[in-house]
């Protein structure tokens, strides 16, 4: 039995020593509900989420979208995948269901991002064709008429093993980052990175080099740089544990790096997202935590703050509140009590300049079991805060997988 510091308390807690921000309301202009929202559901796990012309599209490993829960009368139709919900009404639309689909494996989608325009949909992850267009790893959808382009088709990765993990769009959409756990496209040599012009051909220019897996990607605030973070421990022959820094046109590293030691090894970092001043990154491998990293402080990233948690951080959100995170921090085995005697249960809302935890704002999600899913992303419409995962309940609602809060 150990303890972690709480604002002026402290609270125990079982499995490891954790060192709590103190925990303070943000006071923001915004409050974000507690209660559920209704929307359609999944009966499968999902890792991405991507918004466009009022639709939010799903991606994971599931077969169906769901009005209500499993094992409860409802409507539901199959899908393989990839689904979509309106975001105004909360119902999935029947009409968008291109099935993600591998011959030899086991398919998932792990990434989505939307063309700036609206036009497309971009898609990542493992799997072989979609609608029954061949395709590997990485594919585009135009979203006028919901059909796979044939000509974007860049070869990623082995065809049985490999994924794509993160894709990032240049604002004009002229540019596609993408990261994974593959090492060529098309034949040629790619090392965990690439990067694509909107018709699917190899930027030969951009050739950064990690040593290991890539799981997320975010541009610089002023776009000239490309962050990544992955589980890697060098880029490009240079040491950078789990983050590194790259010129967005060449992908040379950057001379800005995280102080070596202050990010353990082995470590995989899962998601970034950046201010003009903070680097947020969110860590898991035990141990497990949420650090800010100074980008106002010449070349060296040190730390700003620093949130250990008793599971992975997946997904850090920055919105008008404050920083959304998510992970399976509460949802497996160990637990973890903050703001007097509050559990973390996969989300909480923090202040990004203190790293202080909104205790107004806690959801507490159900695993399934003992579960080492929980949450994979955050998206922030004008109106509601979505989550998706793999979860059945949240703060006691039926709602497996996917949910929304108002904002």
């Amino acid at each position: 039995m150990i303890t972690i510091a709480c604002g002026l308390r402290r609270v125990l807690v079982v499995g490891i020593t954790v060192l709590a921000a103190v925990a303070a309301p943000l006071g923001s202009a915004r409050a974000v509900s507690t209660s559920v929202d209704p929307s359609w559901m999944t009966n499968g796990k999902l890792y991405a989420m991507a918004e466009a012309n009022g639709v939010l599209y799903l991606g994971g490993q599931f077969k169906q979208m769901r009005e209500t829960p499993i094992g409860v009368a409802g409507t539901r139709f199959r899908v393989d995948n990839l689904g979509a919900i309106d975001l105004a009404t909360g119902v999935g639309i029947k009409t968008f269901k291109p099935a993600v689909t591998h011959s030899s494996q086991a398919a998932f989608v792990r990434a989505l991002a939307v063309a700036p325009d609206g036009s497309a949909l971009y898609v990542g992850g493992r799997f072989d064709a979609i609608a029954g267009v061949p395709v590997r790893n990485l594919a585009k959808i135009d979203l006028a008429t919901g059909q796979v382009d044939p000509s974007f088709a860049p070869l990623v990765g082995r065809p049985t093993t490999d994924a794509v993990y993160t894709i990032l769009v240049s604002d004009d959409g002229s540019k596609l980052y993408v990261g994974g756990n593959f090492k060529a496209v098309n034949g040629e040599r790619r090392r965990f990175l690439a990067a694509f012009g909107a018709d699917g051909s190899l930027d030969p220019a951009w050739t950064p080099s990690a040593n290991s897996n890539v799981r997320s990607l975010a541009f610089s605030t002023d776009r000239l740089t490309v962050f990544a973070a992955g589980n890697f421990d060098q880029m490009n022959g240079v040491s950078r544990q789990s983050v590194a820094r790259l010129d967005a046109v060449t992908g040379a590293l950057h001379p800005w790096a995280v102080p070596g030691g202050e990010i353990p090894s082995p470590m995989t970092c899962w998601s970034l997202t950046a201010t003009s001043t903070r680097l947020f990154v969110g860590c898991g491998l035990g141990p497990n935590f949420v650090e800010a990293f100074r980008l106002d402080n010449g070349t060296t990233g040190s730390r700003a703050w620093k949130f250990s948690t008793v599971g992975n951080v997946q997904k850090v959100e920055l919105g008008t509140e404050g920083l959304f995170v998510g992970g399976h921090f509460g949802t497996g085995r160990l637990q973890q009590k903050v703001c007097g005697n509050q559990q973390l249960r996969g989300l909480m809302l923090m202040n990004p300049a203190t790293g202080a935890i909104d205790c107004s704002w806690i959801p507490q999600l159900e695993p399934y079991g003992d579960n080492y899913q929980g949450v994979w992303d955050i998206d922030l419409t004008s109106t509601h805060v979505w989550f998706a995962g793999s979860f059945t309940h949240v703060n006691g609602t039926a709602q497996q997988n996917v949910a929304r809060m108002l904002r």
